[in-house]
């Protein structure tokens, strides 16, 4: 992804991609998932997600580095997902939420 000379920040070409309120409230964002996903159930979506991803007809013909990237990036995902999920508790701990 490419950053300006400024490492802090965020260039056009991501701003293209994130909502106003994943640039000024993250932690909205994380909230709102979480509370309504929990991470177990987000794990099994996710799942289920990638299988049908490398099942489906357009990938057939996915070559086995191709297979190999995709494999990759679920797994990327899914530390994403568990780190923010610590955060999660974290900020919710912090907050006296439950």
């Amino acid at each position: 992804m490419h950053r300006d000379n400024n490492q802090d920040r965020i260039s056009a070409e991501e701003l293209w991609y994130l909502s106003k309120d994943a640039v000024e409230r993250p932690q909205k964002i994380i909230y709102d998932f979480f509370d309504n996903y929990r991470l177990g159930r987000a794990h099994d979506i996710l799942w289920e997600m990638f299988k049908c991803t490398l099942t489906h007809i357009d990938t057939n013909d996915f070559s086995e580095i191709d297979r190999s990237n995709s494999f990759y990036f679920y797994e990327k995902l899914l530390e994403l997902l568990n780190a923010d999920y610590v955060l999660y508790l974290k900020m919710k701990e912090r907050l006296g939420r439950k």
